[in-house]
């Protein structure tokens, strides 16, 4: 089958085709311009150029830095005019999480702002635990206080994003409803972008500073703190991040869920890596730990709901940098996707987590709201159950199941943090009827939508 037209279709540019070998470097030099925009690529070779040997030289090329001087000068000016006694309030997005200096320069806005923070589940990689202003995740597996600000923005607010994180599982949906939205980014074609730019995804007034992140806000903070950036509402910082009372009573043989996260911040080490996966996984971990942890950046593909994922993305990670922890959280759902894929990874050190539940946890809880007076029996969602560590060390892995009690789960991550050259897989027992973190999709699906 030719896959051509579809990855053209779905990357455009970004679908690189090699059909002659004299143009090779020109072709890879285009992949790698694309690649610093931070934009995906797949390189598709005619089978007669992987037969033929050639030496190729394309020098690795930094991306152009820096910031629109004109648009920060405009930001300096009219925001302590604009902002004069209103709340701002500061939307940290994934594209703040390539610069590794902006868990620091967030944290200086916030406090110089006094501006609560709220950010998306890869934009947490941008903060700080530290950032007092910060009031936690939005969205799907959001913090309660997070989404208590969030659902009160109005017209007299004023709101910063960084970056601009537009999809169902950051603003599900609607609209920024502040008066005055200023978006900062140093990309053009972000996703979910019309002609550059989110004016449509905003209520009330919406202007535009460009430029790298990190390298505009060092121009902007220094500038608002000499200038002054007015009077401001004062600010309740909450201590915790959430207010809901949630069971920790579970089936018999199952993790209380929320221990096991909490258990399993406190194990992370420096040099860590994690992937959520399409599972609970990925809207309950951050609703639990409330905060990013500094030593572990998280990443998830959730805007494409492509359950298995978390995988590749794990495999992908510990290839190009084989000396980083690499932890991969996936749902026994996922499994069915990339499973047969294991012994492929059996020796790169891989570290995968299976959340057994025994259901499509995502589908079962979603339909009971959805098409709530039909039986479950309807919903074709439960799993037959795997020996998950059996499979494992039949793919050539080690493996572990973690008591419901998790009296053994520090001993298994002491076992994943030792470099043996084998990957393993981990078991966790969970019981799909405990809802920790919310799904606000929920409430825009009818039986006419899709989970």
């Amino acid at each position: 089958m030719n896959i051509v037209p579809q990855l053209q279709a779905e990357l455009g540019d970004g679908c690189v085709v090699i059909d002659d070998i004299d143009t090779m470097e020109e072709q890879l030099e285009r992949a790698q311009s694309i690649l610093m925009e931070s934009k995906p690529v797949a390189i598709a070779f005619y089978p007669d150029i992987l037969s033929k040997g050639v030496e190729v030289d394309v020098p690795s090329r930094p991306r152009p830095r820096g910031y629109r001087a004109q648009d920060v000068q405009r930001f300096v000016e009219e925001f302590p005019r604009i902002a004069e006694g209103r709340r701002v309030v500061i939307y940290v997005g994934s594209e703040a999480a390539r610069w590794p200096n902006m868990p620091a320069l967030t944290t200086q806005l916030s406090e110089l702002l006094q501006a609560p923070t709220v950010w998306s589940v890869n934009g947490a990689n941008a903060v700080s635990r530290d950032n007092r202003y910060g009031f936690g995740y939005i969205s799907f597996g959001g913090n309660d206080e997070a989404m208590k600000l969030w659902r009160g923005i109005g017209p007299d607010d004023c709101v910063i994003t960084l970056g601009f994180d537009p999809g169902e599982y950051s603003l599900n949906l609607a609209t920024i409803p502040a008066g005055q939205v200023w978006s900062f980014t140093g990309w053009t074609e972000q996703y979910g972008h019309i002609a550059g730019e989110f004016r449509h995804r905003v209520r009330g007034n919406y202007d535009v500073v460009r430029g790298d992140l990190d390298a505009t806000l060092r121009e902007v903070i220094p500038q608002l703190a000499r200038r002054g950036v007015g009077w401001r509402p004062a600010v309740d910082l909450p201590e915790r991040l959430n207010t809901r009372q949630i069971s920790r009573d579970v089936r018999e043989g199952s993790v209380d869920f929320i221990a096991f996260y909490e258990q399993l911040h406190q194990s992370w080490r420096p040099n860590s890596i994690g992937f959520d996966d399409v599972c609970i996984a990925y809207k309950d971990r951050q609703y639990v730990t409330q905060r990013p942890h500094p030593w572990i950046p998280f990443h998830t593909t959730h805007d494409g709901s492509a359950m298995g994922g978390g995988f590749g993305l794990g495999v992908g990670a510990k290839m190009a940098d084989p000396s980083l922890h690499t932890f991969v959280f996936s749902g026994d759902g996922c499994w069915r996707l990339f499973g047969g894929a294991l012994a492929d990874a059996a020796n790169l050190d891989l570290r995968l987590f299976i959340i057994n539940n025994g259901v499509y946890g995502i589908v079962d809880k979603g339909l009971e709201v959805v098409i709530p007076d039909v039986e479950k029996r309807r919903y074709h969602s439960s799993l037959p159950s795997i020996d998950f560590v059996g499979a494992a060390r039949a793919h050539g892995w080690d493996g572990y199941r973690v008591k419901p009690d998790l009296s053994n789960l520090k001993e298994i991550m002491d076992a994943c943090y030792e470099t043996t050259g084998q990957s393993i897989v981990i078991d966790v027992p969970v019981d799909a009827d405990q809802v920790i973190g919310l799904n606000p999709r929920l409430n825009n699906l009818t039986t006419k939508t899709y989970l």
